[in-house]
């Protein structure tokens, strides 16, 4: 595969990894020190699962409009702006010192990091071939892994000398590196654009987009609710696991945040070893995630059984790392690879974004709903919650599969 990828195709993939990254740290580092933070403001889970709910609404929503401006106005400067505005907010939260204030900072920095991703995708699909594509994409997701990684590794030994205030200011600090560095890169980069779409009018005209197939809205909705409960299960899972471990375990406030750092290791692993999955035995995208989701089915029912008869640590958190691996590659397939599927219709960024913001559907669900699960019924009821979402994501992929290998024959794979 490397013999088939431009030396810029590769600066582009590592770049738009880094922006990535940098999004990464600024988005999900208060969920990361949740639990000291509710150690902190002396403030109940649930308390605190409302800014974490309010960025990811105002993600999803945000996805949706990003993804409309970003068919219409140059990607790179959503990207620009989506980043710079991360950057003041994470800022502000040094000056909050109540939840309210933090909600409606939170809130805003969920709008500004949706700007990013319906760009990203849209640029990937522009400047890049197929197989750069591939390769641009996995990349890409490597950096939110990285992000995750080094947020769990670092946020605990920064919370012994620093309050979590200033972790934030840190944040801002490395998000301002990276909008210079992309400021001052891109311009070089994205010079010379590849044409996806045959052109049906003259050369000198752009190209003519062709309108999607109707019997197609079918598996778009079913991969849609898909996404949703994709995103129950990777960010309820992620955003939890501290506190489950901390709950049934006893582990420390720090040992707890940084157990889950296995999680984005396997997510690493898992990102490459999906893309070949896909590639080299299931092309079908749609029936992949369905794949993957059985998985993660099978996983959450053996992590239920065994804690009902003894609970482990380290079982408990191995499985918790597949479960989230899995959804990582369901993102891969449904939110990455299935956008590119509709280059001819010129919505690239549109479907991008409406598939993205779907996710963080989830994920706002999961925010507040396995916590308040885990106060009322315990961790073992929540647990087989996760068993029911991942079966009834199983059924939906399995529905819309046919649908969408058509639809890849017909039109998407059609010249």
């Amino acid at each position: 595969m490397n013999t088939q990828i431009r030396p810029k195709a590769k600066k582009i993939a590592w770049m738009l990894a880094f922006i990535y990254f940098s999004s990464y740290t600024m988005r999900i580092n208060f969920a990361v020190m949740l639990v000291k933070v509710c150690t902190e403001m002396q403030a109940a889970k649930t308390e605190l699962a409302v800014v974490i709910t309010a960025l990811t609404v105002a993600y999803g929503v945000g996805q949706v409009i990003s993804g409309l401006m970003g068919d219409k106005i140059n990607p790179a400067y959503l990207l620009s702006a989506g980043l710079g505005l991360a950057i003041v907010c994470n800022g502000l939260m040094f000056f909050c010192g109540n939840i309210p204030a933090m909600t409606v900072v939170w809130c805003v920095n969920g709008f500004a990091h949706a700007l990013l991703w319906p760009p990203i995708v849209r640029l990937m699909s522009t400047y890049l071939s197929d197989a750069e594509y591939s390769y641009s994409a996995v990349r890409v997701s490597w950096g939110s892994s990285a992000a995750t990684i080094v947020l769990y590794l670092v946020c605990p030994l920064l919370l012994y000398v620093m309050d979590w205030r200033a972790v934030m200011l840190l944040c801002a600090a490395e998000g301002a590196v990276a909008l210079i560095l992309w400021l001052f890169v891109h311009p070089r980069l994205l010079d010379e654009p590849l044409v996806q779409v045959k052109p049906t009018v003259p050369s000198e005209t752009k190209p003519t987009a062709v309108a999607l197939p109707k019997y197609v809205y079918f598996p778009i909705v079913l991969i849609m609710l898909g996404i949703v409960l994709q995103g129950i299960l990777r960010d309820g899972v992620t955003n939890w696991m501290p506190s489950y471990l901390l709950e049934t375990f006893g582990l420390s406030e720090e040992n707890s945040i940084i157990s889950t750092v296995i999680l984005a290791v396997f997510s690493v692993i898992s990102f490459a070893a999906f893309d070949l999955l896909h590639r080299k035995v299931f092309h079908n995208e749609v029936f992949c995630a369905a794949v993957i989701f059985a998985g993660a089915a099978l996983s959450a029912l053996v992590l239920y059984l065994i804690n009902l008869v003894s609970a482990s640590v380290l079982v408990s958190m191995l499985l918790m790392a597949v479960i989230v691996s899995a959804m990582h590659g369901i993102n891969l397939m449904l939110i990455t690879v299935v956008p590119k599927r509709f280059v001819r219709s010129g919505k690239v960024s549109t479907y991008s974004g409406i598939l993205n913001a779907c996710t963080y559907v989830g994920a706002a669900l999961s925010s507040y709903g396995f916590a308040a699960l885990a106060e009322q019924f315990g961790w073992n009821f929540t647990i087989l919650t996760w068993v029911i979402v991942a079966a009834a994501g199983l059924a939906v992929c399995l529905l819309a599969a046919s649908h969408w290998k058509k639809f890849k024959r017909e039109y998407a794979e059609c010249e």
